[in-house]
């Protein structure tokens, strides 16, 4: 059932006072724009940081180029989707080979990371797959990702968090989990990390989007939906305000 945020006080008032502040329930945002999870892990968009984030993101796959990427790659995502099943990945971790490397086997990173999943050489080994100077798995498709489904999911096992596994895909696990242990926290949108790490996560979320559910994408890349959300916001903190100033005038 749909839901909407209102704006209403905390703290019980008299119909006077109500009435003096006109505090009525406001609908601002039907609840369907603000459900989107990762891997089922809710992305709380009801904050205005992380809502801008993930609509500068969405604006910024609405282009030619990437819908022509998800028409020619519609084929590999059938075969990556059950692979990762078997390994107990969710489904929207078939969209990292789009970010990684647009789907394509014959990207290589500056760094040496190759394949459609962008694996350094040493991890792809450390994973079973063969790369040397005549031969490199990283480049087949259903090797690579039998490979992917094999470290997401011990990724997932060190940090139980599938938010958390995606930003350890870009910076690595050893420097996610020093950062959770510095800043003692275990929930990645609470994190500070550096800039790519903090966008890879939008990335991820606005490619799953774009495949999944257009109409929603183009009321959020509209501008539409944070407009509304930062009314709201500011709405809500003059209602506390001014509850409070009842409060203490009474």
């Amino acid at each position: 059932m749909a839901f909407s945020i209102a704006i209403m006080g905390n703290e019980p008032v008299s119909e006077v006072e109500l009435e003096k502040k006109e505090l009525k329930e406001t609908t601002i945002i039907d609840s369907d724009l603000l459900a989107i999870d990762f891997c089922g892990e809710a992305v709380p968009l009801s904050e205005l940081r992380i809502a801008e984030r993930y609509q500068n993101m969405i604006r910024n796959y609405d282009n030619p180029s990437f819908r022509k990427l998800m028409t020619k790659t519609q084929k590999r995502m059938r075969i990556i989707e059950p692979i990762l099943k078997k390994y107990g990945v969710p489904a929207d971790f078939q969209y990292l080979p789009l970010i990684e490397s647009a789907m394509s086997n014959q990207v290589t990173s500056h760094k040496g990371a190759g394949g459609y999943w962008q694996f350094m050489p040493s991890t792809a080994k450390y994973l079973g797959l063969v790369v040397n100077e005549t031969r490199d798995d990283r480049k087949h498709l259903v090797k690579s990702t039998h490979a992917a489904g094999k470290y997401l999911r011990e990724l997932y096992r060190q940090l139980g968090s599938w938010t958390l596994v995606a930003a350890a895909y870009n910076a690595g696990p050893t420097h996610i989990q020093n950062r959770m242990d510095s800043q003692n926290k275990d929930d990645f949108f609470k994190l500070r990390l550096n800039s790519e790490t903090a966008k890879y996560i939008y990335k991820i979320l606005a490619v799953k989007e774009w495949f999944s559910n257009p109409e929603r994408s183009r009321e959020w890349g509209s501008g539409e939906v944070l407009t509304r959300l930062t009314d709201f916001k500011s709405e809500q903190k003059k209602a506390e305000l001014d509850l409070a100033k009842v409060a203490a005038d009474s």
